[in-house]
């Protein structure tokens, strides 16, 4: 039993199917806006507001610096395309493609698309930098975005092609007859659907539980500290074991820390906020003016999850990390293979069936 639309059905509109996407983050977001534009019947459902969850406090990072045996390897090769595609049908979006810069205590070899500076480049690079390291590793081609700004932007759009959006809605249970789903429950009541996508991150193993299968997603806390600076101080974005710092389009000053493990969140926005001062050349009266923590959802294994749960085609699953990274290329992928029923620019091991083949 087939559920999904041949190309010319999509293209053309009829026989729509009604497509359910759980999650208003950025990858959620990405979806629907690609799937709208295929004019399919588009509902989104997010349990708060959109980007309130792990795209809330996204850093915001755009980079295809990966290593060839990475897992998500082929999914960040691609993500530039995707972005650049992106931003030339939405040019709200306003990436800033301003390159990253990279160092750490132990020098690393260079990935590809990455180039190596010694001291004197890096200072030239970025002068604000008041003890540049011996080495770091630029790459000229990174970008960075405003990911719940994007989501926002993205939702918008979807919502203009028909796209619904309910918000402060909870999904609590999927409806499944002969293994098919057919009908999402949630709290405002039964929303009858051919196909649901579970988008929603760290939300993900409890619906799809519910569908009769195993997606084990963890979470990774990560804080997103903003600074009010004077000025720009920074050209690229930096990445580095003292500091990891960009500016937003409106100015502000982006940092990104790891969850401490004592779960101090105030005491390590206090620390960023000292290091930001000490270490740039006109921050030192950076001011804190908001921090947050998101959950960003990492896989057991490390591979994306991008696929069917079920042989009737009527759940599929879109999860990994970094999302903000490759949101526009999962979006383009898993709108196609709902087009078309399949993609074969999906690899066989980011499909979820390797869960009942190797659980974890």
């Amino acid at each position: 039993m087939n559920l999904l639309p041949t190309r010319e059905e999509a293209t053309l509109g009829s026989m729509k199917k009604r497509i359910v996407v759980v999650g208003a983050g950025i990858v959620g977001a990405s979806i629907a806006w690609h799937l709208a534009r295929l004019e399919f019947d588009v509902t989104i459902i997010e349990q708060n507001e959109p980007a309130s969850g792990a795209t809330g406090s996204a850093f915001g990072w755009l980079t295809g610096a990966v290593s060839d045996d990475a897992p998500d390897v082929l999914l960040r090769r691609a993500a530039f395309a995707d972005w650049h595609r992106l931003e030339e049908q939405i040019p709200e979006l306003q990436i800033n493609w301003s390159g990253s810069l990279k160092y750490g205590a132990t020098p690393q070899a260079c990935l590809p698309d990455e180039s190596l500076l010694r001291r004197a480049g890096v200072a030239s690079l970025e002068p604000a930098l008041l003890r540049p390291p011996s080495e770091a590793r630029y790459a000229a081609k990174d970008g960075a975005i405003d990911a719940a700004e994007a989501t926002r932007i993205l939702l918008d759009k979807a919502c203009g092609m028909g796209t619904v959006v309910q918000n402060q809605t909870t999904v609590t249970g999927i409806c499944m007859a002969e293994g098919t789903m057919t009908a999402v429950l949630t709290s405002r009541g039964k929303l009858e659907a051919d196909c649901v996508v579970l988008a929603c991150g760290t939300g993900i193993p409890t619906l799809a539980e519910a569908a009769g299968t195993s997606v084990p997603v963890l979470a990774s806390p990560a804080i997103l500290l903003r600074f009010a600076v004077p000025r720009r101080v920074v050209k690229t974005l930096i990445a580095g074991d003292d500091i990891e710092v960009r500016h937003n389009h409106n100015r502000d000053l982006f940092a990104a820390e790891d969850y401490p493990t004592n779960g101090n969140v105030r005491e390590t926005a206090n620390a960023a906020q000292t290091s930001v001062r000490n270490r740039l050349r006109g921050a030192e009266s950076a001011s804190l003016t908001r921090y947050s923590v998101g959950e960003r959802p990492v896989l057991q294994d490390g591979y994306p999850v991008l696929g069917f749960t079920d042989e009737s085609k009527s759940v599929y699953v879109a999860v990994m990390h970094p999302a903000v990274t490759c949101a526009a290329t999962i979006g383009r992928l898993v709108s196609e293979e709902l087009r078309d029923g399949k993609n074969d620019e999906i690899p066989e091991r980011y499909r979820p069936s390797r869960f009942r083949n190797n659980p974890l």
